[in-house]
């Protein structure tokens, strides 16, 4: 048996510790197979933890990686990705780039759709979700290196006709070649993603782990695969969201702690019904695909204009509650600026900044109804037993959580009418998903802080102080020289 481990991106990455643990894995389960672990160990100057080309960042990802395989017992063979890239690779990358100079989410080569990959990189690292910035080199660079990945990578597979590969997520663009090399193989490509602090992953075959409907499906078969009894199903799944609420990160960060609790605006109490809706930071999922393009309106932005202008016109009893997402907090790009002129739009539309302490938990408690376009918001309300509606794509669009209209007409219904909230019931469902789904992993533990990753109980990435004199050493030749050393 031929295997592939895939880590491309070794630092700062859930990568770093994940992968390794893969590795050890299939070497126990599979003593006998050629097993490949595959870095980029400064293959490339430039990728999605490094677009600003710090050469101090690239010495610590390879000499960290160094350390790491050193733990590995058993055999398998190291491997760069400059070990599988050639000349002929390169000049086809050079020519396919030079025919196709504008990087934009229609530009494909084969199976391999190098323009989302890359813009996924590029919006979740600058926030630019409208791509005001796209012409910076970097972004050219992303591009012209996943080909050469995906080049180098579908003829490695070929050549050492290689049964199956492990990649780590599969969303950005080196990552991503690695996906459709393998499928262009006919090969299987299994997607590792990190669950949940504590050491558990999933694993996703030739998908993203965004798939919504897949993601469903393995809610509902968590749910029915349990031997636990339906009522301590219930209590586990209900345990979730109060974690969350008490500030405890168990899966998404938790921005409970930078919130006042008990705190809300002053003048939202008008006499009026309450339309809460949560914003999400749509600019994440702008390069997943049709997948998770929104039903009704071109970008949220777009959304929320014209629920603004519907309620502050039509629905004068309602006060629209804008919540904008805090990690929104310090994007400066215009469509925050918009958001938060929104506030000035008409008497019953109120705007919370991200920045703001006002406790979420709290405007839900006084909500009539809830919007979500998709974010986990929508599962909390839903758990408060407040109606939600749900304008976006995301996690529970398949399951039994909010209101999903078909069309403009029946938004507006939906926002003028009395609803009652949705069973609560699919919503445990994902709370217990959150708790028990995934994977043990067997050497890699990350604790209660997610800071901290682990492979058989040593720090990753952990160095010597030889490298971290030369990682110093590096840093300051570039800083003040402009010099690009390699030790």
């Amino acid at each position: 048996m031929n295997i592939l481990i895939a880590s491309v991106f070794s630092i700062d990455s859930y990568s770093r510790g994940i992968m390794p643990d893969v590795l050890q894995s299939q070497i126990d389960k599979y003593p006998d197979a050629t097993i490949y672990y595959l870095s980029c160990s400064n293959t490339f100057d430039v990728c999605y933890f490094n677009i600003n080309k710090e050469p101090d960042i690239c010495y610590r990802c390879k000499e960290g990686v160094s350390n790491t395989l050193k733990l590995i017992d058993g055999n398998f063979q190291g491997i760069k990705l400059s070990d599988l890239i050639t000349d002929e690779d390169r000049r086809i990358a050079e020519e396919f780039f030079h025919n196709n100079s504008k990087i934009d989410f229609d530009l494909i080569y084969d199976n391999f759709e190098i323009g989302a990959a890359t813009l996924s990189t590029y919006i979740s690292r600058t926030r630019d979700r409208d791509l005001i910035n796209i012409e910076q080199e970097f972004v050219k660079e992303l591009a012209y290196n996943a080909l050469t990945i995906y080049l180098g990578v579908k003829r490695f597979l070929a050549d050492e006709n290689i049964d199956i590969v492990y990649n780590f997520n599969g969303r950005q663009d080196y990552v991503r070649a690695i996906l459709r090399a393998t499928i262009a193989n006919a090969k299987d490509c299994i997607n590792v993603e990190r669950a949940r602090l504590g050491g558990f992953i999933e694993t996703y075959k030739n998908i993203l782990p965004h798939n919504i409907l897949n993601k469903w499906e393995l809610v509902q078969e968590c749910w029915d695969n349990s031997n636990l009894s339906n009522q301590e199903k219930i209590k586990i799944g209900s345990e979730f969201f109060e974690r969350q609420r008490s500030g405890e990160s168990i899966i998404f960060p938790s921005y409970t702690r930078e919130m006042k609790k008990g705190s809300l605006p002053n003048n939202i109490f008008n006499g009026n019904k309450n339309i809460v809706l949560f914003n999400s930071s749509d600019d994440e999922f702008a390069a997943l695909g049709t997948e998770y393009d929104n039903p009704y309106f071109k970008d949220q932005m777009e959304a929320l204009q014209a629920l603004t202008d519907h309620v502050g016109r039509s629905l004068p009893l309602y006060n629209l509650i804008i919540r904008m997402h805090p990690n929104l907090k310090g994007v400066k790009h215009e469509f925050v600026t918009r958001i938060l002129g929104l506030n000035r739009s008409y008497p019953n539309i109120f705007v919370i900044a991200p920045e703001s302490p006002t406790d979420s938990y709290e405007l839900i408690g006084v909500a009539d109804k809830v919007i979500s376009f998709g974010s986990t918001t929508g599962l909390e309300a839903n758990y408060q037993g407040k109606p939600v509606i749900l304008l976006g794509k995301g996690l529970y669009y398949y399951s039994n959580v909010a209101y999903i209209p078909n069309d403009w007409s029946e938004i507006q219904e939906l926002l003028k009418s009395d609803l009652v909230a949705k069973s609560k019931q699919d919503t445990i469902k994902f709370g217990f998903y959150f708790l028990t789904g995934g994977k043990k992993t067997k050497y890699y533990f990350e604790d209660n802080s997610g800071k901290g990753i682990f492979f058989k109980n040593v720090r990753v990435h952990y160095y010597t102080y030889a490298q971290r004199f030369k990682s110093k050493l590096i840093q300051i030749a570039y800083n003040f020289f402009k010099l690009r050393i390699k030790l």
